[in-house]
């Protein structure tokens, strides 16, 4: 949940800081007093996108900061784990800055983060709810989301599958639509191919060659001061100073030794023994070596034309030799699927025809899974709106086949009403009203809220087009939302506000010729003020104040 949001230097909020608590919380107040401004702010803490135009006129920067209480939100503390972003407390500091370029910063517990990451955790703890989102109830890919969504795991197994049968599909099928769609272009490039695999084959590439021709050409490069260390190495073996001799006298000796005083330089004279078998070793490998340390300028010029080549074609191909090799075998391939054109396409037409097969299968699966789903959510959906003073609604969820199958399935999914009855089910935005979008979006989230693991929702005046009972229930619903989850809402209507737990009114101040906005909590007197001028207007008289008095002592 939202614990404290501080906002400085954005719009015509100076400096302001308010404190949120769990349950629901309802922000009121005169048109232009800074309401709205107050949720533009708090869409800032989750991702939305930042303008110059917040920033305070004269102002460098504005800042926008949130404290959250993570606690009761898995979800979001994996995201934050898996962006490796300290969790050992139980909240969450999250900073927005904008600068007046346009250009902004986030931050989360003072760790720089981008604007995505910040959507990632943001939308597992804070969800904005305005006037606006109601139209994505018009959008009928939105209803099918809902409805997947309302099953949870019940059938992802089979959505998985599906997606990925059909994602197999549409690639057979572009692979085919490619080799159709490109006889001349495959000519051309069976040229190239052709060109390139000949030259790969001639060049006869070995994994490692470069390594060996490096160390070959360096032999050679530097035979002469080879050739003399290894002679000076061997005569320091085979002299007449001989190391080796003088160890061999050595050992001989501690024998001597030994068989006077035994087992006493056993040791010593092991250890002896190895080091002169050891130089023996060595000498006759040096003696080996020194058979191949003649300068032989033909062979280095060999070498080095090789190394050439093998550079050449690295620089060409923009590859190393390993995959050189690697890609000598794909152009292979694909020389051979292109002058086997005829059998290829006859194969992927084949394929094609397996995989649609299957796509139409799955998708019969699934949509049978959807199907079932569909009547619970729909009597869910219908009960919600029918509290919410719709009694003679009806819902059904529509499912159409499509002419073909896409990545969601082989039926069209679509949400129909019937506001009132006797009225034909109609898709949402050929019948509904703006006040019937509001209650059919907020008996939604009524029923998602839930599931979703979020923390708070946020409501911009989705009341709005709303009246009288249906308003009472409007609050009521929103009071039931407030009992899992923080909700925070703006609103016009006194029986939102009279439902509150909280009730706080946004004011606009003018100071020293510029004007802010600031928030009070009410209480007592001060919200009976304030509910009857949100039930009468400006004309606040003593009938209306005892009115607002009596649906606040109801309501509570």
């Amino acid at each position: 949940m939202l614990q404290t949001l501080s906002i400085k230097q954005f719009a015509i909020i100076d400096e302001l800081e308010i404190q949120f608590g769990d349950g629901l919380t309802v922000l009121s107040g005169e048109t232009g007093a800074g309401k709205s401004i107050i949720i533009d702010a708090i869409g800032q803490l989750i991702g939305m996108r930042a303008s110059s135009d917040y920033v305070r006129h004269g102002e460098k920067k504005a800042v926008i900061e949130g404290i959250f209480d993570i606690d009761n939100s898995q979800e979001a503390i994996a995201v934050l784990h898996d962006l490796a972003i300290d969790t050992t407390e139980d909240f969450l500091l999250v900073k927005r800055e904008i600068f007046s370029s346009g250009k902004s910063m986030c931050r989360i517990n003072n760790q720089i983060v981008t604007l995505q990451d910040l959507r990632r955790v943001m939308q597992e703890l804070l969800d904005i709810h305005g006037q606006h989102e109601t139209q994505t109830l018009l959008k009928q890919k939105y209803h099918l989301q809902l409805l997947d969504h309302y099953a949870e795991d019940q059938y992802k197994s089979l959505i998985d599958d599906y997606t990925q049968t059909f994602k197999a599909y549409k690639a057979k099928k572009k692979e085919l639509h490619d080799l159709e769609s490109a006889d001349q272009a495959l000519l051309q490039r069976l040229d190239l191919l052709k060109f390139q695999n000949d030259e790969l084959l001639e060049a006869n590439l070995v994994e490692g060659e470069t390594e060996q021709l490096e160390m070959d050409i360096k032999r050679i490069q530097n035979s002469e001061n080879l050739n003399l260390a290894l002679n000076n190495a061997h005569m320091t073996l085979t002299d007449e100073h001989a190391i080796t001799d003088r160890l061999y006298e050595f050992s001989h000796q501690l024998q001597t030794i030994n068989d006077i005083l035994p087992n006493k330089y056993d040791s010593l004279k092991e250890n002896v023994d190895q080091i002169y078998y050891t130089l023996e070793d060595a000498k006759h490998q040096i003696y080996d070596e020194l058979s191949n340390t003649e300068f032989d300028e033909q062979y280095l010029n060999e070498l080095e034309s090789r190394m050439n080549l093998l550079n050449n074609l690295k620089r060409k191909y923009g590859k190393d030799i390993s995959e050189l090799i690697r890609y000598q075998t794909t152009i292979e391939n694909e020389i051979n699927k292109i002058e086997n054109y005829e059998e290829s396409t006859s194969q992927l037409r084949e394929e094609i025809q397996s995989l649609y097969q299957q796509v139409l299968s799955k998708g019969k699966a699934l949509s049978q899974e959807r199907r079932a789903v569909a009547q619970t959510l729909r009597d869910h959906i219908v009960a919600e709106i029918q509290n919410l003073q719709m009694k003679d609604a009806n819902l059904e969820i529509s499912f159409k086949p499509l002419d073909e199958p896409n990545i969601e399935g082989i039926e069209f999914v679509e949400f129909l009403i019937s506001p009132n009855k006797g009225e034909p089910l109609k898709s949402l935005n050929k019948i509904a009203s703006g006040g019937e979008l509001s209650r059919i979006m907020l008996a939604l989230k009524s029923i998602f809220v839930k599931s979703r693991g979020q923390t708070a929702i946020l409501f911009d005046e989705v009341d709005s087009g709303v009246s009288g009972q249906a308003a009472q229930k409007m609050a009521e619903k929103m009071r039931e939302i407030a009992q899992h989850i923080q909700v925070i809402c703006i609103s016009h209507l006194p029986q939102v506000a009279t439902m509150s737990d909280h009730h706080l009114l946004i004011s606009k101040v003018a100071h020293e010729d510029r004007t802010t906005s600031k928030v009070t909590e009410l209480t007592d007197d001060k919200r009976i003020d304030e509910v009857a001028r949100m039930i009468s207007g400006a004309n606040v008289t003593e009938i209306t104040r005892q009115n607002a008095k009596e649906m606040i002592e109801q309501n509570r």
